[in-house]
């Protein structure tokens, strides 16, 4: 019996010793590596809802870069897990091509693969770091340790967060970015859900905070809110804050908060100036000059603040010298001539449609600079003094006017707090009567500028496609060097067209829906 028990030991440990290492260690190693999910079109919707912070890499089938990142991602995931406390999720996105009409509806332009983007409360914002498990593990720490909107519970610390505090005075060089700030009464308003919305489209562009508190209210508004009162607060002497007036509507504030970030009229002296400027999503009027403007640049830039303030929320201004860096090697991708004398007016925007970016939608960074032009005169012999207000204005208003009428509807209009509730009707029939017809008006305006939104963004992509060979019409053998831009070109006409069709088919099939009230 003894020896029996004793063959029977033996076995025992040569099976355990013949076991492989790796399924040994398998429960171990799952603890050290994280998860990453797996996702489709169809699921991301389900998986925003369910988890507030995702990092999210967008991948293509047979894609050996988007794999590495997705391994990388799992690297980084148990890490997170454990510090975060799973408050971090990653996943990776498959799509079958870069037209995913999901990927249309978040990232605006052409997608560049590997593509990582961060996930907020279900809205997307740019992922900064690299794409290391050491960088990816910061930047994730980072995002999970701040909220989508700061809540401001001390004077101090409202300061602090406004760049009004001593240390920020007496730090004069350190850089200070724009803030936003919303004073609500509190946080149940429709107001308060309007701003908590365009905070969560521009978390990625820029830092937004609350405050309910009546002693901070009392400091920074004189008195308690009756109503909400936003703020954006610069470190820029011409505009110190600057108070939003407009319609209370996620994309009209968006918009607004953007195009009123930045200065009035910018010096465009720097690659980064001049990349945020282009980045933000609205047109550029440019202003490229001579050294020998400089002189009086001053008495110059008067007329041109007096135009940028009548169309601010539509376009920003900027200038730059074209002799001086970095301006040299970007005027010639705007395809003016080194020897080109004189200044040169002009409207640009950065591969987007010819009406801006699309508010409604999160606030990402393109991929990469590139000038599509949309007007542009040569001023030639015309010196400094001889520019004026009335012909700044009438070079930008005769573009504003060729695009002002199919500025989408959700601009236009917004809540207004406090508004008194109208006195019922005496009769529910006469109502209905009475606004039958000017519902199906509204509907066919619409539609409409739908269509004229869809026919512009094609001939503007046609045109741009025509005017690239116009250029090789005494170089034809350069066409092939060219074939990249086109094919970049056509693709983002094709991501727009396809765009325009499905928000097409929406708005009939909203429509359809509503045939009762018509």
């Amino acid at each position: 019996l003894l020896s029996m028990a004793r063959r029977g030991l033996l076995a025992l440990f040569a099976l355990l010793a013949c076991t492989p290492p790796s399924v040994c260690a398998k429960k171990g190693s799952a603890s050290k590596k994280g998860e990453v999910l797996e996702l489709t079109d169809k699921s991301l919707p389900a998986a925003l809802e369910k988890h507030p912070l995702m990092l999210v890499s967008i991948s293509v089938p047979d894609c050996e870069i988007c794999e590495q990142v997705t391994r990388r991602l799992r690297s980084a995931s148990g890490e997170l897990r454990v510090q975060t406390k799973n408050a971090v999720t990653m996943a990776k996105l498959l799509i079958t091509s870069q037209n995913s009409p999901v990927i249309a509806r978040i990232v605006q332009g052409q997608l560049t693969l590997p593509k990582l983007i961060v996930f907020r409360e279900g809205e997307a914002m740019d992922y900064t770091g690299d794409v290391t498990k050491d960088s990816i593990v910061e930047t994730m720490l980072r995002e999970a340790s701040r909220d989508t909107v700061q809540v401001l519970k001390s004077v101090k610390q409202t300061e602090r967060f406004l760049h009004l505090d001593s240390w920020s005075s007496q730090h004069t060089d350190e850089d200070k970015p724009p803030r936003v700030v919303g004073f609500f009464p509190t946080n149940e308003s429709a107001a308060y859900a309007v701003y908590r919305t365009a905070a969560r489209k521009l978390q990625g562009l820029i830092a937004f905070g609350e405050c309910f508190d009546a002693t901070i209210q009392r400091k920074f508004l004189g008195g308690v809110a009756k109503k909400s009162a936003i703020q954006l607060v610069k470190a820029d002497k011409r505009e110190r804050k600057l108070i939003y007036e407009g319609p209370l509507a996620p994309a009209a504030l968006s918009r607004w908060i953007a195009t009123h970030s930045v200065s009035l009229v910018q010096d465009l002296s720097t690659e980064s100036s001049i990349e945020s400027h282009m980045a933000l999503g609205v047109p550029l009027f440019l202003l490229l000059m001579p050294d020998s403007y400089e002189e009086q640049l001053g008495g110059m830039m008067s007329h041109f603040r007096a135009v940028a303030s009548k169309v601010r929320e539509k376009m920003v201004f900027g200038y730059g010298f074209k002799d001086t860096e970095p301006w040299p090697m970007f005027a010639q991708q705007l395809g003016i001539d080194r020897e080109a004398t004189g200044a040169f007016w002009m409207i640009v925007g950065n591969n987007m449609e010819i009406t801006g970016r699309d508010w409604s939608m999160a606030w990402l960074r393109p991929a990469s600079l590139g000038f599509q032009i949309y007007a542009m005169e040569a001023r030639g012999k015309e010196t400094a003094a001889d520019v004026t207000e009335d012909k700044i204005w009438t070079f930008v208003n005769s573009f504003i006017e060729q695009v002002e009428q199919f500025s989408p509807p959700a601009l236009l209009d917004g809540l207004v707090e406090e508004q008194e509730a109208e006195a019922p009707s005496s009769s529910a029939s006469e109502s209905s009567a009475a606004q039958s017809d000017p519902a199906a008006a509204n509907y066919d305006k619409l539609l409409r500028e739908r269509l004229g939104s869809l026919q512009m963004n094609f001939n503007s992509g046609v045109a741009n496609l025509k005017k690239a060979l116009d250029e090789l019409v005494d170089a034809p053998q350069l066409l092939p060097g060219r074939v990249p831009g086109l094919t970049s070109t056509v693709q983002n006409m094709e991501l727009k067209f396809k765009k325009d069709l499905l928000d097409l088919k929406r708005q009939l099939m909203d429509i359809a829906k509503r045939k009762d009230e018509l």
